[in-house]
């Protein structure tokens, strides 16, 4: 045999929704602090690329001037010392290509993460809001229960039962919102999954 579902049961729901809701935004304040971590690293390798790109520069005159060099006999230059500073200039060349690469896969995944933050927090609004409603139906059930046990008059009755049916239109409405919420919220997270494994791909390369 079935247990008997009583309004106390909904009540529960609806308290739990709400506790949900400030665990969503607990959540969703962590991650934007990660964020934010995630946006400084970004700036620090781009300011250690320019340094790299800077001492490249330098190192390609030098090679030159060294390559110039080799061809005097008499010079103090050897062939194997040419070849070592040309094999470091060419890995900096890679390196910096793949920095660039982990870079921007860093900034289009903290850009991404803020907007997962956002359908996060309407996510928790939406769950609140359903939460409140629920509220209102359960109040507005008893409500018409009372009345109906204290044999009120017809039209008084009907005026609760429409109240009640306004209520339950309300909720309805709510929990549209918050099923296309979850929708919404589920595809970002697909989309920033996606990006997180391009974003691993990015340190591969670099390994």
């Amino acid at each position: 045999m079935s247990p008997i579902i009583t309004s106390e049961d909904e009540r529960e729901l609806a308290k739990t929704e709400g506790e949900l809701e400030k665990k969503y935004k607990k959540l969703a304040k962590a991650q934007s602090k990660v964020v934010k971590e995630q946006q400084k690293l970004a700036d620090k390798i781009s300011d250690m690329n320019i340094a790299r790109e800077a001492l490249n520069r330098t190192m390609r005159d030098m090679l030159k001037q060294m390559q110039t060099l080799l061809r005097e006999h008499k010079s103090n230059i050897q062939q194997e010392e040419v070849d070592l500073f040309h094999g470091i200039v060419d890995s900096n060349d890679e390196y910096i290509e793949a920095n660039n690469k982990y870079l921007n896969a860093i900034k289009d995944f903290a850009v991404r993460k803020e907007y997962f933050i956002e359908k996060k927090l309407e996510l928790a609004d939406a769950i609140s809001e359903v939460a409140d409603k629920r509220e209102d139906v359960i109040k507005k059930a008893l409500d018409v229960e009372k009345t109906k046990n204290k044999m009120i008059e017809g039209d008084k009755l009907k005026i609760l039962d429409q109240e009640l049916n306004d209520t339950q239109r309300d909720f309805d409405r709510a929990r549209d919102v918050l099923i296309k919420e979850i929708n919404q919220f589920l595809q970002v997270r697909k989309e920033l999954n996606e990006l997180w494994l391009q974003l691993k791909n990015t340190i591969t390369e670099l390994s």
